[in-house]
């Protein structure tokens, strides 16, 4: 059984995915797609749709892997949730995102889910998941340490596949 190839630096798994590297891509898409595809599924009124919009935002983030540079310094896990969002809005105009406001609307399950959490969950969900900030982003305007906001943003991702999988 071979061994999975592990990327522990972005830029590593980045020029990898840049050279065409199939293993690289697989590393990437196995780590979000779950993730992705959920968001997706919140956006997308029928499943169909949000099947062929996971494909469309993984063919992009692979082709346009380098743009990734220019992100503003996010995370590359905000990055594809940013492309996956923008997937969404080119077909339906009220899934996207504008400015620093959440504007999917208000009965969405990803607004239904945010509603659930704490306020300290929600916070850090809603800036890294749906704004797209890096995790020291979000640290540095909430006041908080970035290993705190790492844990609440991991409970966060906890509580969204369970209610993922609920709903």
């Amino acid at each position: 059984m071979q061994r999975a190839a592990v990327y522990p630096d972005e830029r590593i798994l980045i020029e990898k995915i840049k050279a065409g590297d199939p293993h690289a891509k697989h590393w990437l898409y196995d780590q979000y797609a779950a993730l992705v595809y959920g968001l997706l599924l919140q956006l997308f009124p029928h499943k169909q749709d949000a099947n062929n919009a996971l494909v469309r935002t993984f063919v992009h983030v692979f082709k346009n892997i380098e743009e990734y540079y220019h992100s503003g310094g996010i995370s590359l896990f905000s990055w594809i949730m940013k492309q996956a969002r923008e997937t969404a809005e080119a077909e339906i105009p009220y899934a996207g995102l504008t400015g620093n406001d959440i504007s999917i609307l208000a009965k969405s399950g990803l607004m239904q889910f945010s509603s659930t959490l704490s306020v300290e969950c929600r916070d850090v969900f809603n800036q890294c998941y749906c704004m797209g900030l890096s995790r020291s982003v979000v640290a540095a305007r909430l006041g908080l340490p970035e290993q705190q906001v790492f844990l609440l943003l991991q409970q966060a991702m906890i509580a969204f596949r369970k209610f993922s999988n609920n709903n």
